[in-house]
């Protein structure tokens, strides 16, 4: 049986961490490992519960905390639990998880009773029980056009069929080996709001596709404020209220920086994806009552430096 390694990172969240673990421990097929990547202080009196709680729960050895040096987000911490469970313990597939993204028990059973190819990433589908289970965010499915997509914003929106295949997907992916061989770890300067887009590219340009299992489900809140949908010329852009400046920063920055792998040279197409950006933020913005000059300076900032390939923090 290829072994399988759960990782999740933890920051100040206890009662997050700890219903996450006990979630895994409820898998009618459970993880061979479980990596907490830990970006708080080595001191939260949280990690001595869990390791409590896992020895009492799993054998020997299943639980495994890494340390970070400082809190590195949840890009760098998932890429330090990818290389851990994939370098450190040899496993044959890694489940991105997070600390309030909680498998029902039959999530990961479900996941894998689905045949896949060595080139095939298998994802949950992430759901919210608040909102009857509807989709926590948009999932990007095949369009009607051959080698077109579009997203469903809602289980209404999707095809008919257990197995839907997606253009890419983070949190509750089931990574094999081979991507991590092929595409590396995701950019640990992201910070946060970019492992979910970055990583997924690098994987399917190294020729990977992805599929979506809809009967396995993974508990995860969708946004507070429903997202603001744009649709033009067969592209989505969402803008979501209410949140914090500094997320809105690294989500700005990030998506500047990955127009920028996909299109390294091509600056013409780059500049005209960042000003229909601006566009629609500022849109979006005035649409929810955002609209102030410390966001839009913090849109500018936030483009520029992922437009020029500087990763910096917020």
């Amino acid at each position: 049986m290829a072994g399988i390694c759960a990782i999740f990172t933890h920051f100040n969240s206890k009662e997050r961490t700890l219903t996450c673990l006990s979630r895994l421990a409820q898998q009618t097929h459970r993880p061979d490992f479980i990596v907490i990547i830990n970006n708080g202080a080595a001191t939260d009196p949280v990690l001595p519960e869990a390791q409590a709680f896992a020895e009492a729960q799993f054998s020997s050895g299943v639980l495994h905390i890494l340390q970070m040096e400082e809190n590195l987000g949840n890009a760098g911490g998932c890429a330090r639990g990818l290389e851990y469970a994939f370098g450190t313990l040899g496993v044959d597939f890694t489940w991105v998880l997070d600390d309030d993204s909680w498998p029902r028990p039959h999530t990961l059973e479900r996941l894998l009773a689905v045949p896949a190819g060595s080139t095939t990433v298998r994802m949950s589908a992430v759901v919210d029980p608040a909102k009857d289970d509807e989709l926590s965010w948009p999932l990007t499915i095949p369009d009607t056009r051959p080698g077109q997509w579009k997203n469903a914003i809602c289980r209404a929106d999707l095809p008919e069929g257990n197995i839907i295949p997606s253009r890419g997907g983070w949190l509750g992916a089931l990574y094999p080996r081979t991507a991590w061989k092929k595409a590396g770890l995701p950019t640990e300067a992201l910070f946060i709001r970019g492992e979910d887009e970055e990583y997924p590219w690098k994987v399917r340009d190294a020729g990977f596709d992805f599929v979506t299992v809809l009967n396995s489900e993974l508990e995860h809140p969708s946004a507070a404020i429903p997202l603001i949908h744009y649709r033009i010329a067969h592209r989505s852009f969402f803008y979501e209220p209410g949140l914090h400046i500094s997320r809105q920063y690294y989500k700005n920055r990030n998506w500047a920086w990955l127009q920028r792998l996909r299109a390294p040279h091509n600056y013409p197409r780059r500049l005209a994806a960042c000003a229909f950006y601006i566009i629609l933020s500022l849109n979006a913005m005035l649409r929810c009552n955002e609209l102030s000059i410390r966001r839009v300076y913090n849109l500018f900032r936030a483009l520029h430096n992922g437009f020029y390939g500087k990763l910096r923090p917020y």
